[in-house]
């Protein structure tokens, strides 16, 4: 006997048989299409680990038209609030036998359609799409393949499933905080090109509520790309102005953290001479120094919904669901306490 020669893999009518159950309760252990009482999972799982049993993820694709693969293309995996999304949506399609395969355009709109287009070749069962591209052009990777749902979307679109947190709302609230709360009357924005037609959602926000308190608009300061460097960047020339700003509105964590870094670097007290506040609420901002003032988006949630959408093969026309954050208030703006509010907004158009 040829010691050397592999062992044939055991089947699923083996694991039935020590089991002793039918295949069909063997794939809904495996699937999760049908429940099964505890004492029968027990013995079926206890089998597939004695017999060391793989299911044959191809030949079921070929057999059933699924893959139980979903993808996720995003911007940029380094990103917080990206990186924090995909292990979400990780751990929802985990617990529905479902795995991911994720993919990063790095910004690059032809990147974006180039991997939606690969992925979509390789049958994964849905994709979730962080669009850089406009949504004139998205319309190229309609038809054919499974469904995509548009995450990180702020507003919806015509024939398409979006899923969003209220980013309007969210800015609104950090805006009106500073002002009502730490009476500040220059308040100024930093924030990047919208990958979206129209008015960033956040400079919407800072906006209004600039507008309802009868304030004028504070400072601009449009950088190129949502980074650490950027935001820095960005605080040099806020941190130096002869009319230096009296607040800042970080539109991204990231940025957020970049203005911090270049308040130590030019010796501005955060947030004793220049609060700042930003939005995200991912992990950095939570233990930069001092801790950020935010309004953090509800990746759990929006990360269930886009699986749910994708695995229960939801039709993706025109649905838009867009949930609401919280206002998270530390040091950063000039509170001395900690505290978290609740949702402020909730909404599904």
């Amino acid at each position: 006997m040829n010691q050397d020669r592999p062992a044939k893999s055991a089947t699923r009518a083996e694991v039935a048989q020590r089991a002793g159950v039918s295949t069909a309760v063997v794939s809904y252990v495996l699937t999760g299409a049908k429940r099964v009482s505890s004492a029968t999972e027990a013995r079926v799982r206890a089998a597939i680990d004695e017999l060391g049993y793989r299911p044959n993820g191809t030949a079921r694709a070929l057999r059933t038209g699924r893959s139980s693969m979903l993808g996720i293309v995003i911007p940029d995996i380094g990103n917080p609030y990206f990186a924090e999304f995909v292990r979400e949506f990780e751990r929802a399609v985990a617990g529905r036998n479902f795995a991911i395969t994720v993919a990063s355009s790095h910004g690059d709109p032809e990147e974006e359609l180039r991997l939606v287009e690969s992925l979509r070749g390789r049958a994964v069962d849905g994709l979730a799409v962080a669009s850089v591209v406009h949504a004139a052009r998205r319309a190229e990777v309609h038809g054919a393949g499974g469904p995509i749902v548009w995450i990180d979307a702020f507003d919806p679109e015509p024939g398409s499933f979006t899923v969003g947190a209220d980013a309007e709302t969210g800015a609104r609230s950090l805006v009106e905080h500073l002002i009502a709360v730490h009476d500040r009357r220059n308040i100024a924005i930093v924030l990047a090109p919208s990958r979206r037609p129209g008015i960033e959602p956040r400079e919407v926000g800072w906006r209004s509520a600039l507008r309802a308190a009868g304030l004028p608009d504070g400072p601009i300061e449009l950088v190129d790309d949502w980074t650490r460097e950027f935001g820095a960047g960005a605080g040099r020339r806020l941190f130096t102005r002869p009319d230096r700003p009296d607040a800042i509105f970080a539109a991204s964590d990231f940025l957020g953290i970049g203005l911090l870094s270049a308040a130590a670097e030019l010796g501005v007290s955060i947030p004793d001479d220049v609060p700042v506040v930003s939005y995200d609420g991912t992990a950095e901002s939570e233990f930069s120094i001092p801790k950020l003032t935010t309004y953090r988006q509800p990746v759990a949630r929006m990360a269930r919904a886009t699986a749910d959408a994708l695995i229960d093969a939801v039709p993706t026309d025109s649905r838009h669901l867009v949930f609401p954050g919280e206002l998270v208030i530390r040091r950063s703006c000039g509170c001395t306490t900690a505290t978290a509010h609740e949702p402020l907004t909730t909404g599904d158009s």
